[in-house]
């Protein structure tokens, strides 16, 4: 009996020992670590693992340098793939910190310009059926082989459907659709034997830039002799009123024009559509956007263009429908929605090359990040040495008012430059650019407006001083170099300066590294700008 009570009180023990420890368990406090100290041991972890990686010998790659970075460990060669890719693997990666101000990439010239035909493609212009007058005429001018946009467009053009025509900057564009309207029309001038009504042009090229036109003119001008064409142009300016009351009547088979002269040219019936079969929007992304999307969309209902789809007889070789043609360097998505109020999208015969919206292979383009005080000493340096050396120039700005003051201060500096903004008047801005482009000054100073669809055979060298805002910019900017018949390559330099540069230049290293196009090429600049500002100050913005 004493036994069991002796062990009924050893039972007894261990509960209550085992409750007690049971009930001080559950009031024990946690002992956390703090967050800033958990972000710290991370932080020193991911830099260790940093450390080792550099310490690893890098990968021997055989095949040629496609992006050459300050750090080498960055480099990208031909053919290196990424299992997953990982942000991390982009030089420009960390450059939305400070620190990183002075690191560079380039991306290298890779392949030769994807404008011009292979030579195992054994392809002239007598491929095109073109008449024999104007075929001697292309050889007296020194155009022997098409360029690859020509060699998909003309056969297009020619058969009379409406033509959606997409290329690389620089790729021959104007030839694509002038050729075979300038061969339509000559067989239909052959035919004709009645007089032909003056100011009723047979074909409207309509541009977006007084610039753009004279270029276009000076092209039609040259095939005038070799086909009777009679070329016109129209654009804006001062004295607009006056030259409406007074304009000259004339006979006209090509009418080159700015969407507001050509509207109120129309409007004052001082322009007829009796003889109007072809129709065509150079730069078609620009006067599609919501900037010269509404004079466009006037002049057209104006023109009472027919939606037929184009067409052509046989036996007289002529259209018989209006013919609409859009042409452009960027050719948005989005697009289609917006021809669709003008012609039914499904009637577009698309031509397009395969390095549309592709960073052009055969043009180096440096990348620099630098602070913003570091901006103006490199420019300096740059606009200094190409001013020394002879190198044509263009200098890139965002603003009118940057165009402005770095003129001046180049000129302060004993470089010589010249200007092309939006706030100048037209005629200062064309004997600007025509000192330019006569090469009696090397470098312009410039905003968007000369990045577009002008034919900058002797620009060499490309400086964004301002990094474009958007993706179709960068295009258009970077495509005044390494054109068709360019006598360099050239080069691109770029000053990265802003998070939003950043932003832009990680899917451009992104889709070099890749191989694949550039994505979100918008030109619509007026909406997405209308609606950056909304968001950032409501509509209280009266737009001043």
């Amino acid at each position: 009996m004493a036994s069991l009570l002796c062990v009924c009180r050893s039972v007894l023990v261990v509960c209550r020992r085992q409750a007690m420890t049971l009930a001080d368990q559950a009031n024990l406090t946690k002992i956390t670590v703090p967050q800033k100290m958990v972000a710290k041991i991370e932080k020193l972890k991911y830099k260790k693992m940093v450390e080792a990686a550099k310490k690893k010998k890098p990968l021997k790659f055989k095949s040629p340098l496609v992006i050459s970075c300050k750090r080498t460990e960055y480099n990208h060669h031909r053919g290196q793939t990424y299992n997953e890719f990982d942000p991390q693997v982009l030089a420009s990666h960390g450059w939305k910190h400070r620190k990183s101000a002075g690191d560079h990439f380039t991306v290298m010239c890779r392949e030769r310009n994807p404008a011009l035909l292979t030579e195992e493609t054994e392809l002239s212009f007598a491929n095109f059926s073109l008449n024999d007058r104007l075929q001697n005429g292309l050889h007296q001018l020194g155009f022997h082989t098409p360029t690859n946009i020509q060699s998909l467009a003309i056969p297009k053009i020619l058969k009379g459907g409406d033509v959606l025509c997409a290329a690389e900057t620089g790729s021959g564009k104007t030839l694509a659709y002038l050729l075979p309207l300038v061969e339509i029309i000559y067989q239909q001038n052959q035919l004709m034997t009645k007089e032909i009504s003056k100011n009723s042009p047979k074909a409207i090229i309509l541009v977006p830039s007084r610039e753009l036109a004279d270029q276009i003119m000076d092209v039609a001008e040259k095939l005038a002799p070799y086909s009777g064409i009679i070329t016109h142009t129209a654009v804006g300016g001062r004295g607009t009123k006056q030259r409406l009351a007074w304009y000259e009547w004339k006979p006209m088979d090509v009418l080159i024009s700015t969407p507001g002269i050509l509207k109120k040219l129309l409007s004052n019936n001082k322009i007829h559509r009796s003889y109007l079969q072809h129709i065509v929007l150079d730069e078609a992304d620009t006067l599609l956007d919501d900037s010269f999307s509404d004079d466009v969309k006037n002049i057209l209902r104006k023109l009472q263009l027919s939606k037929g789809g184009g067409g052509t007889d046989s036996q007289l070789g002529v259209v018989m429908d209006t013919q609409f043609i859009l042409v452009g360097a960027t050719m948005p998505r989005s697009i289609e929605q917006v021809i669709g109020e003008i012609i039914p999208a499904e009637s577009l015969q698309k031509v397009t090359t395969s390095h549309l919206h592709y960073i052009m292979p055969h043009v180096p383009q440096k990348f620099l990040r630098l602070l913003p005080s570091q901006k103006a000493e490199m420019i300096i340096k740059l606009a200094s040495d190409s001013h020394k050396k002879g190198v044509p120039t263009m200098i890139f700005c965002n603003k009118s008012n940057t165009c402005f003051w770095l003129s001046e201060t180049l000129r302060e500096m004993g470089v010589n430059n010249v200007l092309m903004n939006g706030v100048m008047q037209e005629q200062k801005r064309h004997a600007e650019y025509e000192s330019f482009k006569s090469g009696h000054t090397d470098i312009l100073v410039a905003t968007d407006i000369a990045s577009r669809g002008l034919d900058t055979i002797n620009v060499q060298h490309v400086i964004n001083f301002d990094f474009p805002l958007f993706m179709s910019d960068y295009i258009h900017r970077a495509g005044r170099v390494g054109r068709v018949s360019s006598r360099t390559n050239g080069l691109v330099s770029n000053f990265v300066t802003h998070l939003w540069d950043v932003d832009l230049l990680w899917n451009i290293e992104t889709a070099v590294r890749k191989n694949t196009e550039l994505h979100n090429v918008n030109a619509n600049i007026k909406r997405k700008l209308t609606s950056i500002i909304i968001n950032k100050y409501g509509h209280r913005y009266n737009g001043q």
